[in-house]
C-alpha cells in the first residue's frame, strides 16, 4: 500500500483528496494535515462515505517523513519549505499549490510575490500534465510533481495538439471557473451565497496561471503570446475555457484527427465533433472534454474556436494529483478515478 499525506486537507482540494483516495485500493491514507483544525476529528469537518477515525495534525515534517508520497493542497508558498526535507527523507512529492509550476524563479518571484525557498529543486520537479507528449516518462522518474493549475489544465489540454502547427500570434483564452475555485476561505466576495446569481471576469492581466501556461506553450511554440481573460460563476464547480486561434487552411475534419490522434492514449481526454461541451457532464469526473469549431465561412476558414469543459477540483486538482500519483508508482493511470 501506498502511504498517503495530505498538507491542507481541511479546503476543498484537500476533501475531495481525501474522497478519492478512499476509493482507491492501492492506498493508505496515513496523515492529514490542517494549520486550524488541529487535533479536530476530520469526520466534523466534511462527510465521508467511509469513517477514516482520524484527526487532523499539525504539518510537520516528523508528522510526515514516513509517508511515501506528501500532496500539498496547500496555499502558495508552504510546499516549498518542506520539500527539502521531505525529499531528504525519500518522501514523493505532488504539489497542487504552485511553488514548482514555473521553473523560472525570477518569473516565479515576481507573479508570486515573494522569495522561492527551495530553487535548487526545481530541476527535480516535473509538470505534472500527464497527456502532454513525452511528460508520462518524465513525471514517472520525478521526485516531485508540479500539479498544473486548473485554468492551464483546461487550456493547455485544448490547445496542445495544434501549437506546432500555428503560426506568430495572440492566442486569446476565456475562461470560467466554478466559484469552488476560489477555495474554501473567508473572503465575503467569495463565498457561495454573495456569489449565487453573479458572473463576472476578474484578474484581467495578471492571473497567475497566465505565465504558467505561456511558459509551457512557448516550449513548444516561441512565437505564440496570450490574452487570458478569467471568470467566475456562481456554478458550484468546473471550468468552461473558450480558445480562439488563427490556423490557415482551416479544415476540421484533418484538425479533429490530429486532436484524436494526440489523445489516442489518454484515457481521461475526450474529442466530440461538432458538439458543445457542457461543464454538466465532466463534474466529478477526471475527463476533459473538447470539441472544435471554425467561426469563418466556408471562403475563410482561418478561424478556429476550441472548447474545453473540466470539473476545477478533479482533472484541474486533486483527481490529476492522484493521476500523476499512479503514474509515479507504476499503476494504471486511471486507478481510482475511472469510477468516481
Amino acid at each position: 500500500m501506498i502511504s498517503v499525506g495530505i498538507v491542507g486537507a481541511s479546503g476543498y482540494t484537500g476533501e475531495e483528496l481525501v474522497k478519492l483516495l478512499l476509493k482507491h485500493p492501492d492506498v493508505s491514507i496515513d496523515v492529514l494535515t490542517s494549520r486550524t483544525h488541529v487535533g479536530k476529528e476530520v469526520s466534523d469537518l466534511y462527510k465521508l462515505a467511509t469513517n477514516l477515525n482520524k484527526k487532523f495534525l499539525e504539518p510537520t515534517i516528523n508528522n510526515l517523513a514516513e509517508c511515501d508520497v506528501v500532496f500539498f493542497a496547500s496555499p502558495n508558498g508552504v510546499a516549498m519549505n518542506m520539500a527539502r526535507d521531505l525529499v531528504d527523507n525519500n518522501v514523493k512529492i505532488i504539489d497542487i499549490s504552485a511553488d514548482f509550476r514555473i521553473p523560472n524563479i525570477e518569473i516565479w518571484e515576481k507573479w508570486y510575490g515573494q522569495k522561492h525557498a527551495c530553487p535548487e529543486l526545481i530541476k527535480d520537479s516535473e509538470y505534472g500534465l500527464p497527456e502532454m507528449k513525452n511528460q508520462r516518462e518524465k513525471i514517472a522518474n520525478a521526485k516531485i510533481v508540479a500539479n498544473p493549475g486548473c485554468y492551464p489544465t483546461s487550456s493547455l489540454l485544448s490547445l496542445l495538439p495544434i501549437l506546432d502547427l500555428i503560426g506568430e500570434q495572440r492566442i486569446i483564452i476565456n475562461s470560467t471557473s466554478g466559484i469552488t475555485g476560489a477555495g474554501r476561505n473567508l473572503n465575503p466576495e467569495k463565498l457561495f451565497a454573495p456569489g449565487t446569481e453573479n458572473y463576472q471576469a476578474y484578474a484581467v492581466a495578471k492571473h497567475r496561471h497566465y505565465p504558467e501556461m505561456l511558459n509551457q506553450i512557448q516550449n513548444i511554440n516561441s512565437d505564440i503570446d496570450l490574452l487570458f481573460v478569467p471568470h467566475l460563476s456562481s456554478i458550484e464547480r468546473g471550468i468552461y475555457s473558450t480558445h480562439y486561434v488563427t490556423i490557415e487552411d482551416l479544415d476540421l475534419d484533418h484538425l479533429y484527427k490530429v486532436y484524436t490522434d494526440y489523445y489516442k492514449d489518454s484515457e481521461f481526454v475526450k474529442i466530440i465533433n461538432q458538439t458543445y461541451p457542457k461543464v454538466g457532464d465532466v463534474n466529478n469526473s477526471n475527463n476533459c472534454l473538447i470539441s472544435l469549431f471554425s467561426s469563418s465561412d466556408k471562403n475563410d476558414g482561418s478561424n478556429l474556436v476550441i472548447m474545453s469543459a473540466i470539473d476545477n477540483l478533479i482533472k484541474g486538482a486533486s483527481g490529476q494529483a492522484i493521476q500523476n500519483m499512479n503514474i509515479m508508482f507504476g499503476l494504471r493511470e486511471s486507478l481510482g478515478l475511472v469510477e468516481i
